[in-house]
């Protein structure tokens, strides 16, 4: 299958492509993710971008490309989910590369309570995503779902980056032999967190 005509051009530091940090494989990939985004589906919701590239293309760089594009045209608030709390310095390290800062991409399960930052990339995971505060006596409190929500504030159009996105299988709840075995947790946090943000 041929190529869509690629007609958009994002907004990345010419320093960052005349050094050679993103390789052309990467910033195709960049490009066609924003020309994507620009296009909204007949339900109003944004178009999303699927990167299916291999071990070894750079998912990383791609993901923290991506998010310096939108944040270069002002939407400076964005969400990287990934598989675990260990990829948090991966993530830094990329966005560093890429020259947005390691210092914007902080740890969401880090965080109690309000998020304060005005803002950044809210790193977290689809653990955490699922699950809520506790106060000292073990009672649930907000959800962290709810947490990122009301750091994003309802208009948010900026990135969701839904990294290792295997971790979303299973969507759908489906009757077996022994009975209707319920959707994964982390797919259902995921479907949840795009229907809060159709613009996102």
């Amino acid at each position: 299958v041929s190529f869509p005509k690629l007609t958009y051009a994002p907004k990345l530091p010419a320093g960052i492509i005349k050094e050679g940090r993103l390789s052309d494989a990467q910033l195709e990939t960049i490009a066609y993710a924003g020309q994507s985004h620009e296009m909204l589906l007949p339900n109003g919701e944004r178009r999303g971008f699927f990167v299916g590239d291999g071990t070894g293309v750079g998912k990383g760089a791609q993901i923290a490309g991506i998010i310096l594009d939108n944040w270069n045209q002002g939407r400076k608030k964005a969400v990287w989910i990934s598989e675990n709390a260990r990829l948090f310095n991966d993530a830094q390290r990329d966005a560093e590369w890429v020259s947005l800062g390691k210092q914007q991409v902080f740890e969401q399960g880090k965080i109690k309570g309000e998020i304060s930052v005005k803002e950044g990339v809210a790193f977290t995971t689809y653990a955490t995503l699922k699950s809520a505060e506790r106060d000292k006596s073990g009672e649930k409190g907000k959800t962290r779902l709810d947490q990122l929500s009301d750091w994003l504030g309802k208009d948010f159009e900026g990135v969701i980056a839904f990294d290792e996105a295997h971790n979303m299988a299973n969507a759908i709840a489906r009757k077996g032999s022994r009975g209707v075995q319920q959707g994964s947790e982390s797919a259902r946090v995921g479907i949840e967190l795009q229907k809060r943000f159709p613009k996102a």
